[in-house]
């Protein structure tokens, strides 16, 4: 709320205070969240969303072909969001403890996107502070005001860099939390492995090979999701806020789908609360 006129060379060091402040204070309440509440930052961001969705101004939205087929697409985003969030990729092993039963198999479930919307808030954070730090370094360098636009939802080199940016982000977390390294330790350690490989170092191999494909699979998926309608934008640039408008409603679901499958996992748990209260 600090007004752009009284910025002085004065007050900078205060308004680095008020933005230290508010950030520590949105960590907090993530962490307050993540104890007490549900879905740790998620709840911050998808108000945030809901925030910007009422501040788009769509009081003049002319019915064209056009924005059926913008909808189409939504609908279809949408669709392929639920498909990756409650599919799952299954790989069968052999447990040694459990060779007796013939019906039920062990396996290692992982989801087509194991980054999920945590990928999306920081890659586009990424995205923002990227533009940010060009600017100071070219101030520092240059010592003059800089305002890069290529960086920015409305040219195609800043939405190509938003592209790379989601790709690269998405597969790196993705691998990071399938963690195919420590699951081998666990098969070694165990007993267990698939069938017709090795245990340790062709194990690790065999579950990269796999994990590659699923986290490369998830990563370009969502980014297209994006990719398709910020394009839409530039070739359609009449219907830009609409469009805008949809991707902010993508978002918002893929996050409302992140918060559901929290309280499933709540409440699973909590079927088990007088066994687990013991522990």
């Amino acid at each position: 709320y600090v007004q752009n006129n009284i910025i002085q060379n004065t007050n900078i060091l205060l308004l680095v205070l008020v933005l230290l402040t508010g950030t520590l204070l949105l960590v907090w309440l993530a962490d307050q969240n993540t104890t007490y509440g549900i879905g740790g930052p998620m709840p911050i961001v998808l108000m945030s969303l809901i925030k910007s969705l009422f501040h788009q101004q769509l009081s003049s939205i002319n019915v064209t072909a056009t924005l059926f087929i913008v909808i189409g697409l939504l609908v279809i985003a949408v669709l392929t969001l639920l498909y990756i969030e409650l599919s799952e990729y299954r790989l069968h092993y052999k447990d040694i403890m459990n060779m007796s039963t013939q019906t039920s198999h062990s396996y290692i479930a992982w989801k087509l996107n194991p980054a999920g919307s945590i990928s999306i808030m920081i890659s586009l954070s990424l995205f923002l502070l990227l533009n940010s730090v060009i600017n100071l370094i070219g101030k520092l360098l240059l010592n003059k005001e800089m305002n890069v636009d290529i960086f920015g939802f409305d040219n195609p080199v800043g939405i190509t860099v938003y592209i790379v940016i989601q790709i690269s982000f998405g597969y790196l977390l993705s691998r990071f939390l399938i963690n195919t390294k420590r699951k081998s330790k666990e098969f070694l350690k165990n007993g267990n492995y698939f069938v017709g490989i090795s245990p340790g170092k062709e194990t690790e191999r065999y579950l990269n090979k796999k994990a590659r494909r699923i986290c490369w699979f998830g990563s370009i998926t969502v980014t297209l999701i994006l990719a398709v309608p910020l394009y839409c934008s530039l070739l359609v640039p009449e219907l830009s806020k609409e469009i805008y408008f949809l991707i902010l409603l993508i978002m918002l679901i893929y996050i409302g789908i992140s918060i559901t499958e929290t309280l499933r996992a709540y409440s699973y748990f909590d079927r088990y609360k007088s066994i687990l209260d013991k522990y």
